[in-house]
């Protein structure tokens, strides 16, 4: 089961500590389903889970 909240708070942390959106780390190829074997919406609901959680700590800062 993802822990969509986990990974939330993982994009919002490297936001903080300035890390760009493009160091999504689900963008690793190690992590993608061609390497996992993982199905491509499993993988795709982690990797927009950490991007919105990077977005919304960027609002925060006021880059909306």
């Amino acid at each position: 089961m993802i822990d969509v909240q986990d990974i939330l708070r993982q994009g919002a942390t490297a936001r903080a500590v300035g890390r760009t959106e493009i160091e999504n780390p689900f963008y690793q190829p190690e992590k993608m389903p061609s390497t996992t074997g993982e199905p491509v919406d499993a993988w795709a609901s982690k990797a927009e889970a950490w991007n919105t959680g990077w977005r919304i700590e960027d609002a925060m800062k006021g880059n909306a």
